[in-house]
């Protein structure tokens, strides 16, 4: 998982609650060995449920020590919690933007096949999106918020046409449709980011986390999904507390969720429920 800091803020490093939280706006490898109560297993029509992850770097298990990831970590509850067999594709890539995501869905053979023999589909994309408005803004082309501006309008334009390209992929199958959101990762990380985000890193972290948020969760509630809103779990209702304090996000592995972080994004996630395949 690629929770910000952006290709500039990796090279600065390199030198140196649940319910209200869920909106519908919005430890182990991928095959199950857990075995659900016989009601469950009919529930589930005896076969697994294929759950497939589709984003950047953070939903690849970035920041968490043990590899899962909220993905892993939600698998996991859909296996012991709710006695579900389960397999995991988890396609996500560091690195990934949004218009190559949807570039993907549209013509990447393993992609599409994925996508098709999924029940549960998982996205967490956008913050390789902001590494333009970095770099514009480290230039010295423009300051503050309107570096960001651009890249989060396309960023919104993708996002809806890649829940609408998972859609007809999955044609008239029952599909559930979950996405996590992005937390403000700036506030508490000033004494890594670089110097020209130090002086606006709450304001810049909040702004770029509740419009991609906005995004995300308008895509997905079009499409008939749910988004969890990891800004308010993570850092409140104004958005602006620092999540490092709380050991949601960490500093070892800047600025990813750390494993606890994670497993709350998870549970957030297991909460919407199972809608509507179940």
């Amino acid at each position: 998982m690629r929770i910000r800091i952006s290709r500039l803020a990796q090279a600065v490093l390199a030198s140196a609650a649940l319910g209200v939280l869920v909106g519908s706006c919005g430890e182990d490898g991928s095959s199950d060995s857990s075995r659900p109560a016989a009601s469950e297993r009919e529930r589930a029509g005896g076969s697994s449920v294929r759950v497939v992850a589709l984003g950047d770097s953070e939903t690849s298990g970035q920041g968490d020590p043990t590899g899962l990831g909220w993905v892993g970590r939600y698998a996991r509850l859909l296996r012991t919690e709710a006695g579900l067999r389960v397999d995991v594709s988890n396609l996500a890539r560091d690195g990934k933007t949004s218009a190559e995501l949807l570039a993907d869905l549209r013509s990447d053979a393993e992609t599409r096949a994925a996508v098709k023999g999924s029940q549960i589909v998982l996205f967490g994309i956008g913050e390789a999106d902001l590494n333009a408005g970095d770099d514009n803004f480290a230039a010295g082309n423009c300051k503050g918020e309107r570096c960001y501006a651009p890249g989060l309008t396309s960023f919104s334009r993708n996002f809806d046409a890649i829940v609408g390209a998972v859609r007809e992929l999955r044609g008239s199958h029952k599909t559930v449709l979950r996405s996590v959101t992005q937390p403000n990762v700036l506030t508490g990380a000033e004494g890594v980011i670089p110097p020209f985000l130090k002086p606006i890193a709450t304001r810049i972290g909040t702004y770029q986390a509740r419009t991609a948020n906005q995004a995300i969760c308008r895509g997905m509630a079009k499409h008939d999904g749910q988004c969890i809103d990891v800004l308010r779990a993570f850092n409140g209702s104004n958005g602006t507390a620092n999540a490092y304090k709380q050991g949601l996000l960490s500093h070892e592995q800047c600025c990813y969720p750390s494993a606890k972080g994670q497993q709350l994004m998870a549970q957030l996630l297991f909460s919407t429920g199972l809608a509507p395949i179940r």
